[in-house]
């Protein structure tokens, strides 16, 4: 270029940056025909299109960009942006893919692509891509992603080192400190988690998110007054942090089930807020949870009908209404699908409103749709399950074959204990212990009852810890049983090895006490070990059994309950995470105490 092209092109990017799209058009005319082989010209051509509103050529001009610098990424990055906003996921993947290729230490299309592929489920897709960016050397925004895409695939081990080395390669920032505080105590490592929390503080105490980490921890070891402390401390910081308000009221509810006390201090909070609050979500579920359906389908219908609802109120708001107004709540959930295509929690509430509508066939493609993305994805094998089965499809047989696939064993007596009584009896002792709550938590399967915050197989209790070396042979001998094969359960299967998710107890009490049917979204394996049991359970009859295959969701016509197992003090009950279920209620005046697991792939 001569020095007077190089002039016109550096006030044409002058003009673009004052946002003068016909200033700058007028200049580029000057040059662009004698520089047509120039990318900063077809460059500039695509800026000064798209902000004119004019796709096409600004697609047409950054291909022609690309084209002439084939080693630089910018014009492929934009191209996919440009792709994406049209709806043309598969082009704009391509786009991406392209840019990350032509310079993977570009880190901008590194975390633009590894960021789809998480938010349509290809984990293991963006734990590649970033690092083939990360043989460059640690940089923390790549280790954070990389570490939440390791997490997403249950490789939480490795997730954490990626963690550890975000906060060295960022000299101990405190958010690469707060990721790392928050992967720990999800881990269940809940003193080192608290301590990486405090670290993070003692550099930034002004930090909400810090101060809502540290109440996360300080719960997860049940100092449920202190984790309240640090809830406060982060609302008194941000009045209107929504993390905070949710967990506060979560805990709130949790520790007294008083219902108008959580919503009167959600209500203070949202009436701060500017536009849309999530609160709003936050306040329905717990008026769902404390039996008042009337208010949270009001509130959520409401919220919903605003121009301005985002996806999450959309999809909250169809579940809540899908046995009540089944239109509505169908047309939300694809509205919210017609937003976010690949996002398979909306997909899963459209197949759940599809089911409840009677539409079998559109649910079976949704369904399928959330397993071809996510082809691990407990829900979406639950529900396109239900699909086949009031399809009347023979595959469903395959999925939930009872015999094949639940198993029940009762344990031996572990070492130290005269028999299997007085082992369950000092695991009874144990357990009572944690189970420090008034109210069942919000959000769960569980009503009438409490259960436990802190992981149990992080205890040091001889007695909780005699049960994870007890259950040991029976899931070794599970996945054994299994065999090999290509559905989604056994070809998971590596070998014999497993290890655990997440543990906890479930205390029940008699009248209203149950679990709703529901499955095991972080799970490939649970299960159910009942410790101890009140005689109406114990006798004859279904009270207090665990059911399978009732689902979850509202379907027509309805479907009932096809298997159960009887509890009995001592049974350990396996079977696949996808599978629907829940408990029958019980009467009589004593409790029902059991504890449960997730496995996943060791």
């Amino acid at each position: 270029m001569t020095p007077e092209q190089v002039r016109v092109l550096s006030l044409v990017e002058q003009q673009i940056q004052m946002n003068r799209p016909d200033d700058a058009q007028g200049l580029l005319d000057q040059v662009a025909g004698e520089l047509d082989q120039e990318p900063r010209v077809w460059w500039s051509k695509a800026t000064i299109a798209q902000m004119r509103g004019d796709p096409a050529t600004a697609e047409q001009a950054l291909v022609r960009t690309a084209q002439l610098d084939p080693e630089a990424p910018f014009a492929s990055m934009a191209l996919g942006d440009l792709l994406y906003g049209q709806e043309r996921v598969d082009e704009a993947l391509s786009a991406w893919r392209d840019a990350h290729a032509r310079d993977p230490g570009f880190k901008p299309a590194t975390l633009h692509l590894a960021e789809y592929l998480l938010s349509t489920g290809d984990a293991a897709g963006a734990i590649e891509v970033l690092s083939t960016s990360l043989r460059r050397g640690d940089d923390p925004a790549l280790l954070t992603m990389r570490a939440q895409a390791l997490s997403t695939a249950g490789r939480n081990a490795e997730a954490i080192a990626d963690y550890r080395s975000a906060v060295a390669a960022s000299r101990r920032a405190p958010q690469t400190l707060r990721n790392l505080a928050t992967a720990l105590v999800a881990d269940g490592q809940i003193a080192e988690g608290e301590a990486k929390a405090r670290q993070a503080l003692d550099a930034a105490p002004r930090d909400p998110n810090l101060w809502q980490v540290l109440g996360r921890a300080l719960e997860a070891r049940n100092a449920l007054a202190e984790a309240q402390g640090a809830y406060e401390k982060a609302i008194e910081i941000d009045p209107v942090h929504p993390g905070a308000h949710r967990d506060l009221a979560h805990l709130t509810w949790a520790r007294t089930g008083d219902i108008d006390q959580v919503v009167g201090r959600l209500d203070q909070a949202m009436a701060g807020a500017v536009g849309v609050s999530p609160l709003i979500v936050v306040k329905a579920k717990l008026l769902e949870t404390a039996g008042d359906l009337a208010a949270a389908r009001k509130l959520l219908s409401e919220a919903a009908a605003r121009p301005d609802a985002p996806n999450y109120l959309l999809c909250a708001a169809s579940q809540i209404l899908v046995d009540s107004d089944r239109l509505q709540a169908a047309t939300l959930a694809a509205t919210a699908v017609s937003r976010a295509p690949g996002d398979t929690f909306g997909l899963a509430v459209l197949a759940e409103a599809q089911l409840s509508a009677g539409d079998i066939d559109g649910a079976l493609i949704t369904a399928g749709r959330i397993c071809s993305l996510a082809p691990h994805n407990q829900h979406g094998l639950a529900l396109l399950a239900t699909a086949q089965r009031l399809k009347g499809d023979p595959a469903y047989k395959a999925l939930y074959d009872y015999d094949a696939l639940v198993s029940t064993t009762v344990l031996e007596t572990p070492d130290g204990w005269s028999d299997l009584a007085a082992w369950l009896a000092d695991l009874k002792t144990a357990l009572a212990e944690l189970h420090g709550h008034a109210a069942h938590p919000v959000g769960q399967s569980l009503r009438g009852g409490t259960q436990t915050t802190v992981r149990l197989d992080h205890s040091d209790n001889p007695a909780i810890q005699a049960f994870f070396k007890a259950v040991d042979a029976p899931i070794r001998a599970y996945i054994a049983a299994l065999g090999q094969g290509d559905d989604p359960l056994r070809s998971r299967a590596n070998g014999e090895a497993w290890r655990l998710s997440g543990s906890w107890s479930v205390r029940l009490t008699p009248g209203g006490g149950r679990h709703v049917d529901h499955l095991h979204d972080a799970g490939w394996i649970s299960s159910a070990f009942y410790v101890d049991l009140p005689p109406s359970v114990l006798a004859d009859g279904d009270q207090g059994s665990l059911r399978f295959g009732q689902p979850g969701t509202s379907t027509r016509p309805a479907l009932e309950a096809e298997h159960r197992v009887k509890p009995q003090p001592g049974l350990l009950a396996l079977f696949p995470s996808y599978m629907w279920h829940g408990t029958e209620p019980f009467d009589g005046d004593q409790l029902r105490l059991t504890i449960a697991f997730d496995v996943i792939p060791g």
